[in-house]
């Protein structure tokens, strides 16, 4: 069996689970710069808000949890307001980072997969000038999915607080967990087709509904084990900051009993929040990427298997197909003597490879002349 080319990190044939698995961490590994510069740049900017939301509200939030009540005591309501108020801009600030990292991580990864896949080099301004005109598109897609979704969640929450016996209501919360996960899995190539197909957003929601059928478990399975190594990985590396964290939030949240210095306390409370703040932003930052390209390479599998991209991404890379078994194919094999330039004419006998003269048909001879009688003889009779 002929091995089908391989010229980037997917071999053009249908995909293996494995192999699907690989290629997002290989195209991690071989496209880092142009696929991580432009989420931390956005990184990068989202987290000066942050840091000064955390500064705005760590002296606010050190006082309200050194009057918090102790264990076995009830918080009044005022004492609750009194620690969320303080978070509020926090976590609105931290909402719209996340946002916007994670609308542009999936056109970002598509673009840089498609490299990775052709096996052709890719720089950061390169793929930021690809993903830029389709931003938008990518924006309305994942609005149209998250957005009817949480209008649907909101609805119960209120008819929760309407009704007297909300019961029956709370049984539909694992309802509706689980169609909104089997949505959001089905639609998984979404961007991938917005950003490749160059569709709109309605028609890059029918052609991923209409790709992914019966694949909903393969499509499951790759993305739970990409987000779990990927946040396994990145909780490895953010753990010495973690550590630091656990020591010092109890101590600023008990207002460090003992110590009467109000300023150190709502200092460590600005480090707390600082730092957790940044911790959650390289875990978005690390992991941001991975379920995209995990989505991206379903996309391409879905395609080979029932399209046969392969065909098309193989011209693409610069390979020849053979149309019959979409294997690549070789060129035209001499099993003969390679054909050599002509011998030029020499002074001496040259050996000739061509066939002996006497092989040849012979031309017809010319017809012989007539001979003169000898001197002295005339004709018979004469």
């Amino acid at each position: 069996m002929p091995v089908a080319p391989k010229p980037g990190v997917l071999p053009l044939r249908p995909l293996g689970f494995g192999e699907m698995f690989s290629a997002v961490f290989d195209t991690v590994r071989r496209h880092t710069r142009p696929l991580y510069l432009p989420l931390t740049l956005v990184a990068v900017i989202g987290a000066v808000p942050l840091l000064l939301a955390s500064f705005l509200a760590g002296g606010s939030l050190a006082d309200a949890l050194s009057d918090f009540p102790t264990a076995g005591t009830d918080p009044t309501d005022e004492q609750l307001w009194a620690v969320l108020r303080p978070l509020l801009p926090f976590l609105v600030v931290f909402l719209l980072v996340a946002v916007a990292q994670y609308v542009l991580a999936g056109p970002l990864a598509t673009v840089v997969l498609r490299a990775a896949v052709l096996g052709k080099p890719l720089t950061a301004g390169q793929a930021w000038k690809e993903v830029r005109p389709r931003l938008g598109t990518s924006t309305a897609v994942l609005a149209l999915l998250y957005g009817p979704l949480l209008l649907v969640y909101l609805l119960v929450l209120l008819l929760m607080g309407l009704v007297g016996n909300p019961g029956l209501l709370v049984l539909l919360f694992p309802v509706l967990t689980f169609g909104a996960c089997y949505v959001v899995i089905r639609l998984a190539p979404q961007i991938p087709a917005a950003v490749l197909e160059e569709s709109g957003a309605k028609a890059a929601i029918r052609r991923a509904w209409q790709l992914n059928r019966n694949n909903w478990w393969r499509s499951f399975g790759l993305t739970s084990m990409v987000s779990l190594v990927g946040g396994f990985a990145t909780s490895i590396l953010s753990f010495p900051i973690r550590l630091v964290l656990t020591l010092a939030l109890p101590a600023s949240a008990i207002g460090l009993e003992g110590t009467s210095d109000e300023q150190f306390t709502r200092g460590v409370m600005v480090m707390v929040l600082a730092l957790g703040s940044l911790v959650v932003l390289f875990g978005m930052l690390a992991t941001g990427p991975l379920v995209p390209l995990a989505n991206g390479v379903l996309y391409i599998d879905r395609r080979i298997r029932n399209e046969r991209l392969d065909v098309a991404l193989a011209e693409a890379a610069g390979i020849r197909f053979a149309e019959s078994y979409g294997y690549p194919q070789a060129g035209p094999v001499h099993t003969g003597p390679v054909p050599t330039a002509p011998v030029p004419a020499q002074a001496g006998p040259v050996e000739d490879a061509r066939p002996a003269e006497d092989a040849r048909p012979a031309a017809p001879a010319a017809p012989a002349a007539p001979t003169e009688p000898p001197a002295g003889e005339g004709p018979k009779g004469s």
